[in-house]
Formats: structure tokens, sequence, C-alpha cells
């Protein structure tokens, strides 16, 4: 957040001026200075989990980038939804007396994202008790002036239903998606294959006309692996375009991610037999495909926008059992593991990158259809109460920096996001044009109209040929020797109809208004024209227009097939 702040210097009046003359103008110069002012959601617990209320601003430690900052926004926000404790502020007097309440600030609007990955729950009791707690959590959260939005995952993103607070529309999203996820894991029938693959090529090597394994299933695994590790990307991705969203919006932000699978190591599992045990992660190729750089862009992205992310895998770990249909070189010998080994250490691959970027964000992570009631709780207690800090950045800080914050002398438990990232105007933009795709930009000032036609080309695509209307007197006109000039900017982002959305792309236009021309100039629009390309005739595209100038902004939404979109904003 940028607030411009004015410096005034005076320069004194010469000392020799005589009464009597002419007093001369007395000179002044002015400069220009930027503030940024960072803020923080704060979630303080006690060592029952319980939301803590009556902190101020002095029992709060902020250090940014290892510097202690002061505080100078504060507020709290108390829900009374959830069990809580009450402390006694720092520097009260009268140990005895009660606690004095500091005033609750309004509650600003929640922005809650359900990302719900491509389940495959077969049993229908665990899934019920999935989805029954995701209903529950939205009734208990959503109230007014607050949104929710349902999106799957199924190798891409798919947009379910966008921002609503219509509990019907969310009901009848959540019990398609459930419908849906009542299959077996793909993954299965991935790992029957590898391990018959194993059997074979063991027999292979044991048989003594052969000797040789010829590399065993290792060569199928990774091709599994590479599979695991480009979704994994791309859902990464995915998620980084949600938070961006997110980002354009006002409000409490957080996203949840229900994960069927969300690796440290895409793939690890393809590499383990039964009855691996710990020293297999010794092996190469179980880390060969290490996602942390894509986990540390969600969470880059995600405190960049403001939002917390909560992750859950409900499934939990898989219970195998021995069959009378499997090879019998896998049966245990003497020193063989316990069956599940494989299945303990892809739980263990999964939950730690699910906590990594919830811990790094300020959010929880759980496992389990068991952990469900609470992890529920946590969320929604979260969403119920925390505390807003907020403080001016220290000189010559970086753009992205590592912040901390502690209750000194306390026994609490602090959650925040681990770091702060300054956006630039132009990073800004990009967001408000992705979260215009899916709620209307209450900020816009520039009135911008747009209409666009679709056609076929010669490669199996859709150009999509899209006008923009500007009305020039919206626009900051600056004098030139010949008249008048302006500069914008146009920001483009498309979503498709299965929920796909583009990065978000920048052109940037200068004009100039002759003088004799400027008052025609001023009821007129300019118009600026681009051309998209498009899988599909159906997607929606929304542009932004950005003038470089005053930094208003304005936005439409139109469909492929032309014309503003009605069903969007």
């Amino acid at each position: 957040m940028k607030i411009p702040a004015g410096l005034l210097l005076a320069a004194l009046l010469h000392p020799g001026l005589s009464l009597a003359q002419a007093p001369a103008p007395v000179p002044r110069s002015t400069a220009s200075a930027e503030l940024t002012l960072f803020n923080l959601d704060v979630i303080v617990t006690d060592p029952a989990g319980h939301p803590v209320h009556g902190l101020t601003a002095r029992d709060f430690e902020v250090r940014h980038d290892g510097k202690t900052v002061g505080v100078t926004n504060f507020s709290e926000i108390r829900g009374e939804a959830f069990p809580s404790a009450t402390v006694r502020p720092s520097g009260t007097a009268e140990p005895g007396a009660a606690p004095a309440a500091a005033p609750s600030a309004p509650r600003p609007p929640r922005r809650i994202v359900l990302f719900i990955d491509r389940l495959q729950i077969p049993d229908a009791n665990q899934r019920g008790e999935l989805f029954d707690a995701i209903r529950g959590f939205l009734e208990g959260t959503l109230g007014e002036g607050d949104e929710a939005m349902i999106v799957t995952w199924n190798r891409s993103i798919r947009t379910v239903l966008p921002f609503t607070d219509d509990p019907e529309k969310l009901e009848s999203s959540l019990a398609a998606v459930e419908k849906q996820s009542g299959r077996i894991a793909t993954e299965k029938a991935d790992l029957d294959l590898l391990q018959d693959e194993d059997a074979w090529f063991t027999s292979l090597a044991l048989d003594p006309r052969i000797g040789t394994d010829f590399g065993g299933f290792t060569p199928t695994a990774t091709l599994f692996a590479q599979q695991a590790y480009f979704e994994m990307k791309a859902k990464t991705n995915a998620l980084k375009g949600l938070t961006a969203t997110l980002g354009g919006m006002d409000g409490r932000k957080v996203l949840v991610l229900v994960s069927h699978r969300f690796s440290r190591y895409a793939g690890m599992e393809y590499f383990l037999r039964a009855r691996s045990d710990v020293t297999t992660l010794g092996e190469s190729e179980t880390k060969a495909f290490d996602t942390r750089r894509f986990l540390e862009d969600v969470t880059r992205s995600a405190n960049a926008n403001g939002v917390t992310l909560y992750a859950v895998f409900p499934s939990g770990m898989d219970a195998p059992l021995p069959s009378a249909a499997d090879a019998a070189m896998t049966a245990p010998g003497p020193t063989s593991q316990p069956l599940g080994g494989r299945e303990h250490l892809a739980l263990a691959n999964e939950m730690e990158a699910l906590s990594f970027i919830a811990e790094k964000t300020g959010g929880v992570a759980a496992v389990g259809a068991g952990s469900l009631p609470a992890f529920i709780d946590r969320v929604s207690a979260d969403l119920d109460s925390w505390y807003s800090l907020g403080y001016p950045g220290p000189t010559g800080a970086k753009r992205a920096a590592s912040v901390t914050v502690r209750v000194p002398g306390r026994k609490v438990t602090v959650r925040v996001r681990g770091s702060l990232v300054e956006k630039t105007p132009e990073e800004q933009m990009q967001d408000r044009v992705l979260a215009h795709l899916f709620k209307p930009d209450g900020r816009a000032r520039i009135p911008i109209q747009a209409s666009s036609t679709v056609a076929p080309d010669q490669k199996g695509k859709y150009r999509i040929r899209v006008e923009i209307r500007i009305p020039i007197a919206s626009l900051v006109l600056l004098p030139t020797a010949k008249g008048v000039a302006g500069a914008f900017s146009v920001f483009v982002a498309s979503v498709a109809p299965e929920g796909d959305f583009s990065e978000v792309t920048r052109r940037s236009q200068t004009f100039e208004v002759p003088a004799q021309d400027l008052e025609t100039a001023k009821a007129g629009h300019y118009t600026y024209e681009l051309e998209i390309d498009s899988a599909g005739p159906q997607a929606r595209v929304c542009v932004g227009v950005w003038d470089e100038k005053s930094n208003d902004a304005g936005f439409a939404v139109v469909k492929a097939a032309g014309s503003p979109d009605p069903s969007g904003p």
C-alpha cells in the first residue's frame, strides 16, 4: 500500500530586508516521498488452541527482515463463535482487575477459495465425512458480505462455482463434486503394474540363463514420476493464479486446499516397494523430482497477495493388505520390513509439502478423515478472530522481506505469514484484472466499454478481436508543446469455459491531442483494438485500462462471441 506524503520546506526571509521594502517572493521547494505501509493478519492462540483476545499493539514484537519495527495501525477482530481466552494488556495496573476489553474493529469481508483436488475416495463414509465437514465450514463461516468460490482440479483447473454467497449454489456444486469423487485412485493401478514389472524383472535376474533385470521397473516408474512432476508444476501454477486473483480483492483472504496429491518429491511412491523403509530414501531416484521450487513460488505468491493457505489430505495413509494374487517373491522373509512401508513414506512426502505451504503463510495442515473436525474448527476460528497489525516499511527495506511476530512474556502461539512482498503498481493491476474475471472491481474509476468478435484461424484455434472505448475525459492529460498528451496500459486475461485462465499480458499506449482538438476529444473516446489467440470460441476476456499518470483504472469483461458478458462482472 502506497501513501504519498508531501514535505514542504520554507526558506527564511533575508535578515536585512526593510519593512518599507516590498517583500520578495518567499522561496519554497517541495519534495515528494512514498511511504510503504505493510499489513499483517496475525492469529494468536493459547495452549489449548483458543483465540486470545485483549492484546494491544504494545504486546506484539514485529521484526521486518530482522529489524524491530513499531506497530502504527492496530485493530482486533474479535468473534464470539468459538471459546476464547481474554488476557490483560501489557502495562495495565491492578493485577486483580478484570482486563479492559479493547473495542473490536468491524470485521472485513471474508473471501474463501476451496481448491478441491482430483479426489478419489471410494469409501462412502469417508467421502461423506469430508464433504459434510466442508458444508459445515461454509454454513458456519459465511456471513453478510462474505463469499466463497469452488475450484476443482483434474489435470487442469476447473471453476465449478465463481464467488457467491448463495448457499443453494454452494450446496449444488459440492454435491456434484462429491459424486465425482467416489472413484478408486488411479495410482493404485499404476502401483500394481509396477509391482508386476518388479516381479518379472526380478525373476529374470534370478534366472541363471539371463542374470540381469535390464534396469527393472525403474524406467516405467520414472515415466510415472515425470507425469506427477509436470502435474505438480501445473497445479502450483494454478494456485499462484488463484492467490493473485484473491490479491485483487479486499478483505480477509484464505485458500483451503483439499489434496489428493501434493508431493515434496513428485512420484516418489512409484520408486518404493510395498515393504520399503526409510533407507530407501537414500536412493537418488526417489528424490529426483524435487518440487521445493514450486512450493516456494506458491508461498511467495500467497504472501505477496495476503492469502493464508490451509491444507488437508483427507485420505490419510492407505492400509494395504496381503493378497493371494501377489507374486510369491513379495512374501515377507525373516528380515523383511512390515507391509505398508511405502504408504507411510508416501504420506510423509505429502505432508511435508502441505505443511510447508501452510506454515509459511500462517495456516495449518492436517491429515486423515479423523482430523477433519479439528481442522475445520481451526480454520473457522482463524476467520472469526484475529489481529491486524500495520507498520511503515523500514528505510532501505527490500521489496521482499522476512517477517516474524512474537508476543513476549506470554504462553501463546502466534501464526503469521513468513514473508512480505511489496507489489509494484503493475503487479497490483495484473491481480485486479484476474479478480475482475470473477468479481467486479469496486475501485474502478474509468468507465470503459468493450466488445468482441471471434473467428477461426488456419491452425484450428480462434482469433478474438476486442475493441475498447476509453473516455478521454477520464484520463489525465499533461501539456505538451502542441497540446496535451496521455499514456495508458491495457491489461488482458482470459478464462476458458472449463475454468483454466491465462496469464495477464500488458500493452502500453501513448497519445497526443492537438490544442485545437482538445475540447472535441474530451467529449469522445479513444478506441483501442487488440487480438487474442484462444483455444475455443467461448472464452471470457477481461480487459483493464490503467492510466499511468493518475493510477486510476477501468475494467470490462466480454465473451469471445461478442459484447459484454451478461454472466460476468
